[in-house]
């Protein structure tokens, strides 16, 4: 199966000039043959970044879009969208590390009509990969999950993180995006649900392998903590959260 040139890979810096060329140079390295366009979006002034970058020879396009004001997760990915003219567009975030080239057992995922979104297994370099799917995080599934003695049965999968998503690029137009009343946190899970709400399954890829080390920004900082409980009132208040709590289901799941 060919995976020439077919897809646009979106990452927004948002001050990760230390992280976003190690990025590149993975994508290059590994995911040159897949990938058509690279578009990078500075949330914030980095000057330094944007020279080296555009001073850069790469085997793919790249186009930096400068934002005059921060924006959120959302946003800035829907504003990448904009430039993709492939037939995959994909979601990254600026701390993922390419151990091969993922993209092709990705794709070969995607090719179940029924599959809206493909997503690698994820390691953080010390142990061995997982597949990081979750259930929804209700006041019941965070307790499961935050609380040792919340965890004796198997809790259902009902959303990926954001990390790295690749979807088809008519799916992601179909299902309008990622919702941009989140600013931070809860998008990636507001995504998954209208995509399940919409008849999509998303399907984890076992033979494309990322190393990903997240800083976990709400675990440190009141602005970023805030955002997140920002993020779980308006989520438990949507029509398909409220459906997968009503009555949750495992088979959308590949």
């Amino acid at each position: 199966m060919s995976v020439t040139k077919t897809v646009t890979v979106s990452i927004v810096s948002h001050g990760h000039g230390d992280m976003i060329p190690l990025l590149l140079q993975d994508l290059a390295q590994h995911g040159a043959t897949a990938i058509h366009r690279v578009v990078v979006t500075l949330n914030i002034p980095e000057p330094t970044l944007l020279r080296w970058i555009t001073s850069s020879s790469w085997p793919f396009f790249v186009r930096v879009l400068q934002n005059d004001r921060a924006q959120g997760f959302a946003a800035n990915h829907n504003q990448s969208f904009a430039e993709c003219d492939t037939e995959y567009f994909c979601v990254m975030n600026p701390d993922i590390h390419l151990i091969g080239n993922p993209f092709p057992a990705l794709i070969e995922r995607l090719q179940d009509g029924r599959v809206g979104c493909a997503y690698p297994m994820q390691t953080d370099g010390r142990g061995p990969a997982k597949d990081l799917a979750r259930e929804v995080p209700s006041p019941r599934g965070l307790f499961r999950r935050y609380v040792p003695w919340g965890k004796s049965q198997e809790a259902p999968k009902h959303w990926i993180n954001g990390s790295f998503m690749l979807f088809p690029s008519v799916v992601f137009k179909a299902i309008g995006g990622f919702d941009e009343r989140y600013y931070m946190y809860c998008e990636d899970v507001d995504l998954c649900l209208r995509m399940r709400a919409q008849g999509w399954q998303i399907a984890v890829a076992t033979k494309a392998i990322v190393r990903h080390s997240p800083r976990r920004a709400s675990h440190r900082h009141w602005q970023h903590f805030w955002w997140h409980l920002q993020s779980l009132w308006m989520l438990w208040h949507t029509p398909h959260y409220r459906a997968v709590i009503s009555k949750p289901v495992r088979s959308v799941w590949r």
